[in-house]
């Protein structure tokens, strides 16, 4: 209706004195007749007029958003809306698997060749830059990492902590497990937490319960806290944000991401996980009495409690020592580690 015709109705049912019956014989309820009576009360005949209405876009995207859809789609390409859906609402982005596939399909990329095309293209123009830039000497070569601890001044606890999630299986009774570990390559002190999925937030639940206490306890900062570039741990896009990143630099501990094929610089950690397996999983597996998943951790925190406070260190520089004290002498501490960081967490 136009603005004449809800003035003579609002006319009607101020003459009639009876809005029902006025309401009744147009067609509206009480409701639209008095918002129109307020309107004109306040604006006149301009309140009755009709408002210009935007067009509502329900899968409509913001510019940042689809910035980071298309940050993803140049580091993996293979994937797909459902798939990308997934990814961006585990680090926080709030947008529908609709929303994807219409800014995919707007940047022409609603198909895997035409996102493998453009990936392509994307990683030449960085190469590229790349290249400009250090011709320049813009850019600077990140200090690397003394994986090895050959510097005196690296070779203590909290200089390269290591971090890593395994499947370990289905097991009898208990259902999917996976392994969450930080491990310090120098005192050899392991903490594991268990959980039936992989996911950002319990690596964030892991480390308020285990690795934050057990940092104040012991007094030392994680200098290096060294992690695979899988999607668990960081987004691998350009200036994108991940909640876990987010996470380590709120509590000033430094990540290092780098490619799980650099087998070399996490042999401390895959030595440990090769331990658990064969001294504690392989015996868990057959164990009839672990009939549950909080039976199953329970028993891992009594085998962790010998390993971290009793178990000696057959090799390297802290030969004969044990990893508990190790970490206490840096400190110049000599009480026991409280037993709640291994046993009720």
């Amino acid at each position: 209706m136009n603005a004449n015709n809800k003035y003579h109705i609002l006319m009607q049912g101020t003459i009639s004195n009876n809005v029902s019956e006025t309401c009744k014989e147009f067609g509206i309820s009480r409701t639209i007749y008095y918002q129109w009576c307020k309107a004109y009360q306040e604006q006149g005949m301009d309140g009755l007029a009709e408002k210009e209405r935007k067009p509502v876009m329900p899968n409509k995207v913001d510019k940042r958003t689809e910035r980071l859809i298309l940050q993803y789609v140049a580091k993996f390409p293979e994937d797909g809306p459902k798939r990308i859906f997934y990814e961006l609402q585990d680090e926080g982005v709030n947008i529908g698997e609709s929303g994807i596939y219409n800014v995919l399909r707007r940047n022409g990329l609603s198909k895997r060749i035409e996102r493998e095309a453009y990936a392509k293209e994307v990683k030449s123009k960085k190469r590229d830059g790349a290249q400009v830039a250090n011709s320049r000497g813009c850019k600077e070569k990140p200090k690397p990492l003394d994986y090895k601890m050959k510097n005196p001044e690296n070779a203590h606890p909290g200089y390269m902590c290591q971090q890593s999630i395994s499947y370990m299986g289905v097991f009898p009774r208990v259902g999917k497990v996976y392994q969450y570990v930080v491990y310090d390559a120098y005192s050899r002190l392991g903490l594991v937490k268990l959980y039936n999925r992989k996911s950002a937030i319990h690596f964030i639940d892991f480390m308020d319960l285990k690795v934050i206490p057990l940092m104040k306890t012991l007094e030392f900062q994680i200098d290096n806290l060294v992690t695979n570039k899988s999607r668990e741990f960081t987004t691998n896009w350009d200036r994108g944000k991940h909640k876990y990143s987010d996470f380590l630099h709120k509590n000033n501990i430094n990540q290092v991401a780098i490619t799980a094929d650099q087998t070399e610089v996490f042999q401390p950690l895959q030595q440990f996980v090769a331990v658990l397996t064969k001294e504690f999983y392989q015996q868990a597996w057959l164990d009839d009495t672990i009939d549950s998943f909080e039976t199953l951790e329970k028993r891992l925190h009594e085998y962790l409690r010998i390993y971290n406070f009793s178990r000696v260190i057959t090799d390297g520089p802290n030969q004969g020592k044990i990893p508990s004290d190790v970490a206490l002498e840096y400190t110049g501490q000599h009480e026991t580690l409280p037993l709640w960081l291994f046993t009720r967490r």
